[in-house]
């Protein structure tokens, strides 16, 4: 599919799996408790996610949480997911820095793939799953609901962000996109009538999603009032690698650059920031979905 200025090839070869998902209505608490420490794979309604629970996670307590949407190459299955990038340091325990959060990984369906994008109905399908289970049933604090993607999901990301106003306190994109300089100007001033803190993490050399679709979106963002100040009302990080991996599996090492997400879920300081993120405006109830095509300012 050829996106305006570059082409978004196929990354990844996915694997689409009929799902024995567990029902979040049936979990008990021993059941909850068990699952410390692991991806446990989950349904809710019709969003297929998996979950992972710090490993101090108890009832009656209070965690932040990440939402981490995959790229196009991994709709339909978990298995190309959980091999890189967020899952696989969870899964390898690796990154220890993650463990104070709980962290939800949805699927976005085949259909994702064949769309070249997060379709919307399935990021409202998440909007429901961290109002209805995960605050509530779970513990996740509303002020401190964290966003990210890479790949296509950053451009979810992007997207969901812009148009799901009061839900997250930051939205961080590694080796996303936007549709052009329209789609980035909008979802700029989007997300700076919210003063969402966003970081951008992208690689120089990366051979899938050229890092110029990166510097458009922080060049947007600081037109609409973004600065590089780690106190300012809004705020953006910019990481911009010289280098990066390709994926981690053998017969995907040779998309050089494009990994950085990779160093992004290693790096202590990623989840540092995260951390000092609020929004005391998301404890109230869900605003409703806005369209980023309808033009208007949340």
């Amino acid at each position: 599919m050829r996106m305006r200025g570059f082409a978004l090839p196929l990354v990844i070869a996915s694997l689409a799996v009929v799902s024995e998902a567990e029902p979040v209505a049936r979990l008990s608490s021993a059941r909850l408790h068990a699952s410390r420490g692991k991806l446990i794979e989950l349904s809710h309604k019709s969003l297929l996610f998996e979950l992972f629970l710090p490993s101090d996670w108890h009832s009656g307590g209070s965690f932040p949480v990440i939402t981490f949407l995959h790229g196009r190459g991994e709709s339909g299955g978990f298995d190309v997911t959980n091999a890189q990038s967020l899952p696989l340091q969870l899964l390898s325990n690796a990154s220890a820095a993650a463990a104070p959060f709980i962290v939800i990984v949805p699927q976005c369906p085949i259909q994702c793939m064949h769309h070249n994008g997060w379709l919307p109905s399935v990021l409202q399908d998440v909007s429901a799953l961290l109002h209805e289970w995960v605050v509530p049933t779970l513990g996740g604090d509303a002020t401190r609901l964290y966003l990210t993607g890479q790949s296509m999901g950053g451009h979810g990301a992007w997207m969901y962000s812009s148009q799901q106003p009061r839900l997250f306190a930051a939205v961080v994109v590694v080796c996303g996109y936007a549709q052009g300089s329209d789609e980035a100007t909008s979802v700029a001033a989007r997300l700076a009538k919210q003063k969402l803190a966003v970081a951008i993490y992208h690689s120089a050399d990366d051979s899938v999603i050229p890092v110029n679709a990166a510097d458009q979106m922080a060049a947007a963002l600081r037109s609409s009032g973004y600065t590089d100040e780690e106190e300012g009302l809004r705020r953006l990080r910019f990481v911009r690698y010289t280098t990066a991996p390709g994926p981690p599996m053998p017969e995907f090492a040779h998309l050089t650059g494009h990994g950085s997400y990779e160093l992004v879920f290693r790096d202590h300081a990623f989840y540092a920031w995260l951390l000092r993120q609020h929004c005391q405006k998301c404890s109230r109830p869900t605003a409703p979905w806005l369209p980023l095509e309808a033009g208007v300012l949340v």
